[in-house]
């Protein structure tokens, strides 16, 4: 039986709720940290719950807090991930509580605190509710990764025992059981890794060299240069579906691994988008939350990253920019707008995604398909940072 907490909030609204069940799943050295930040001036005498009151005290009385910038301390080495704890509270509050310094800062990465309830031995050896699943990998700990299952939103625990083999940003399908009564899941067999068969999968190094794009695939009469960027000019990849699904095909028959990002999903546009045949389609649906958005970015740029450094060849198609940079803004409120438009987050990110377009030699290569709207010509970033830097492609 767990210990009942020394403390009791009463009528806390939904954000203070999530809050404190944030603040609650963290490990000691990251919750001395934080109330540290938040004015505890002795963080390594209290005990977890008094840390935890003097942080949520803070976040209820609802003040301009302006914590102060992490001080060198024994506990600090442990805390690369703090300030994605940090802007993961700003984001269910809505206020600015990112550690301020002087100096300029690079641009924050979010961290998402992922929890998983105790693994029941007696459940999960059962093996019950067997489903398929599959997802890119994060890391949770020096034993653990987990993964958000693309099938249903779910996350999924990932022991590293099961598979030595298995790394942050690799993409994996298998299958996975309950391992609790709160019916988690936990990764129980693996199918695939990388789009290769597990069986068999070996990970290979095999970067990419820089080189200038040379190589091109014919396609219905069009040269289409590997490596390059290119405009459709559709809203929707399925508004061209036969065009769009024989390009797939084309692709894939050279051995490109192809790649959909899409935003804006409704259910009923789910089997049409999977019936254009992509090797892994990475659907935000219209209900996604902004912060799911820009994790599901940085997770397809982490991957692409990796398969591209185990010699890959890639076509990434990726639907309504614009949308995906003002979910990166909402992820990002407390910041300002004050490049092009859009918080330079957001400006940055997407030049990340755009940059995954390159040669790699020894016919490697990237290439990135993204949908052009009129609309889109009335966004800066959008003119700039990808309109002006790739070329006008009609499938027809």
């Amino acid at each position: 039986m767990s210990k009942k907490p020394a403390y009791e909030f009463q009528n806390l609204t939904k954000p203070q709720k999530d809050c404190l069940a944030l603040i609650e799943s963290l490990g000691i050295y990251e919750l001395r940290a934080l109330a540290r930040i938040f004015g505890d001036n002795s963080p390594t005498t209290l005990k977890r719950d008094e840390h935890i009151v003097i942080v949520m005290e803070k976040l209820i009385s609802g003040e301009e807090l302006r914590p102060i910038p992490l001080r060198q301390g024994r506990p600090y080495k442990e805390l690369s991930n703090i300030e994605g704890i940090l802007a993961e509270i700003s984001q269910i509050t809505g206020r600015d509580y990112s550690v301020k310094s002087n100096q300029q800062r690079n641009t924050a990465r979010l961290q998402k605190i992922v929890t998983f309830k105790q693994i029941e031995e007696d459940i999960l050896k059962q093996k019950l509710f067997p489903i398929e699943v599959r997802g890119i990998l994060c890391e949770r700990n020096n034993k653990e990764l987990y993964f958000i299952n693309q099938e249903n939103g779910n996350f999924v625990l990932v022991k590293k025992e099961l598979d030595s083999r298995l790394a942050p940003s690799d993409y994996i399908t298998g299958t996975a059981v309950i391992m609790n009564e709160d019916k988690e899941y936990i990764l129980d067999t693996v199918k695939t890794i990388n789009y290769k068969p597990a069986k068999s999968y070996e990970e290979v190094e095999e970067e990419y060299q820089p080189a200038v794009p040379t190589e091109k695939l014919k396609f219905q009469n069009k040269d289409i240069l590997l490596g390059s960027r290119y405009l459709v000019k559709e809203s929707k990849f399925t508004n061209d579906f036969e065009n769009v699904q024989n390009l797939v095909n084309t692709l894939k028959a050279q051995n490109i691994t192809t790649i959909a990002l899409i935003p804006n999903v409704m259910t009923e546009d789910v089997f049409a988008i999977s019936a254009l045949g992509f090797d892994n389609a990475l659907l935000l649906r219209y209900e996604e939350s902004p912060i799911g958005t820009y994790e599901v970015i940085q997770s397809a740029i982490d991957h692409i990253l990796k398969i591209q450094n185990q010699g890959l060849s890639v076509a990434l198609f990726v639907e309504d920019v614009t949308t995906l940079a003002n979910s990166i803004d909402f992820s990002f409120k407390t910041s300002a707008k004050a490049h092009m438009g859009h918080t330079e987050t957001a400006v940055e990110m997407i030049k990340q995604l755009f940059m995954l377009a390159k040669a790699g030699g020894k016919n490697k290569n990237t290439t990135i398909f993204t949908t052009f709207d009129d609309v889109d010509m009335f966004d800066q970033m959008y003119v700039s940072s990808v309109y002006k830097i790739s070329k006008k492609l009609e499938l027809n």
